[in-house]
């Protein structure tokens, strides 16, 4: 034995593997053999298998070989026995060879862990099982199910689509009102389409608009999916049957992306018939001789005809930043004989309480007179009219108006 002093073989047979392990320690050197220091070898690979914190066994023609003590404490029935993988039933549906995949043991004992991760590996005639405590995983997923079935179920009834795309751009969660409005069938959509698949079938449903060619088409696409997942994805999609929808694209933590898909087309048609009224309304004020202004709330000048342009000499219907009732007062004191009316103008348009109709008497300064009236619209705004008396006053009438 003095000659094998150059290293010490310790070899570890697992039962059933068919495969010896051998580890190889050097033996203490000269220096530490004289300080009588020893090198301990540690457990054998057969006693570390065996104490692991996680269940290993082998099965070899359907028997099981070989099992460590996690095993026996852990995955064993009350009376003992394991029958290795058929003690299991899978909980997962794809299988993936060599992968881990998650099993339910078919006899729990209390307080023993029910669900387990296992991965399977081949190893001669025989396969090596790998099982780990995956319990708390399994909790986190029904969770996670549970909180996705809750927003379904909130979803449900709103009226608005929503699409929900995971990382790998696959379409995870959808509400009946995206099925309804783009003409997609559910069963379809349960089978998690990805994006690209999403967005061929609204082409070939008429539910995207067509563009002039495949190349634009391809384009608007890429748009679409690169918009959604960073957030800057907005647009109107009018559609060949007439219909508007406002399609909404917003990223989701860890890669995902939400789309919604907004009917607009009866909101778009009054916004269009109400711009169609205002555009009317402004040409009629347009076409009237007298000098007509509109304030806001906020007693800012948000309309001002030509003619009110003409009668006080000014550019205020074509101003960039609206004019505050403050600063078209002041103008009309500087081309009006004295009169109170102005603080009481002001006030008015900052008014929010119940006001009425009212009228006054001014003197432009070329000597003209003026009727001023002043009327409350709808959202509290007020609408100023002046008209012109037409001819020039006397002296003394024009001093007892001052």
């Amino acid at each position: 034995m003095a000659h094998f002093h150059t290293g010490i073989m310790l070899v570890g047979l697992l039962f059933g593997l068919g495969i010896c392990l051998a580890l190889i320690v050097p033996t203490p050197t000269g220096r530490a053999r004289r300080a009588g220091t020893l090198v301990s070898a540690g457990p054998t690979l057969g006693k570390i298998a065996y104490t692991a914190p996680f269940g290993i066994w082998l099965e070899s023609g359907g028997q099981v070989a070989w099992l460590n003590e996690y095993c026996q404490k852990t995955l064993a029935d009350p009376q003992g026995n394991f029958d290795g993988i058929s003690a299991f039933e899978k909980l997962t549906t794809k299988a993936v060879s060599g992968a881990e995949e998650m099993f339910r043991l078919k006899s729990v004992q209390p307080d023993k862990p029910e669900t387990f991760s296992i991965q399977s590996q081949k190893n001669g005639s025989g396969t090596v099982f790998y099982a780990k405590d995956a319990t708390l995983l399994a909790e986190t997923e029904n969770e996670l199910k549970r909180f996705i079935q809750t927003l379904t179920a909130t979803f449900a009834h709103l009226p608005i689509g929503i699409a929900v795309f995971d990382r790998e751009r696959d379409l995870t969660l959808f509400n009946p009102a995206l099925s309804s409005l783009l003409g997609l069938a559910p069963d379809w959509l349960a089978r998690k389409p990805t994006m690209r698949a999403f967005l061929d079938r609204l082409r070939n449903n008429g539910s995207i608009p067509e563009p002039r060619d495949f190349t634009t088409l391809r384009q608007e696409f890429a748009e679409l999916e690169s918009g959604a997942f960073t957030g800057k994805y907005e647009v109107d999609w009018a559609l060949p049957s007439g219909a508007i929808y406002r399609v909404t694209g917003r990223p989701h933590p860890r890669g995902g992306a939400a789309l919604l898909f907004e009917d607009i087309s009866r909101s778009a048609a009054m916004e269009t018939g109400y711009r169609a009224e205002i555009c009317q309304l402004y040409a009629a004020l347009e076409s009237l001789s007298d000098a007509v202004a509109i304030f806001n709330q906020a007693g800012e000048l948000t309309y001002a005809n030509d003619a009110f342009d003409d009668l006080w000499c000014c550019t205020l219907s074509k101003a960039v930043a609206p004019p505050t009732v403050t600063d078209v007062s002041r103008l009309f004191q500087k081309n009006c004989k004295p009169t109170p009316v102005w603080g009481e103008f002001r006030n008015f348009v900052h008014d929010f309480s119940e006001r009425s109709q009212w009228q006054a008497q001014i003197i432009h300064i070329c000597g003209t007179e003026l009727t001023m009236t002043v009327s409350p619209i709808a959202d509290g705004r007020v609408f100023c009219e002046f008209k012109r008396a037409g001819t020039a006053l006397d002296p003394a009438r024009l001093a007892d108006t001052a």
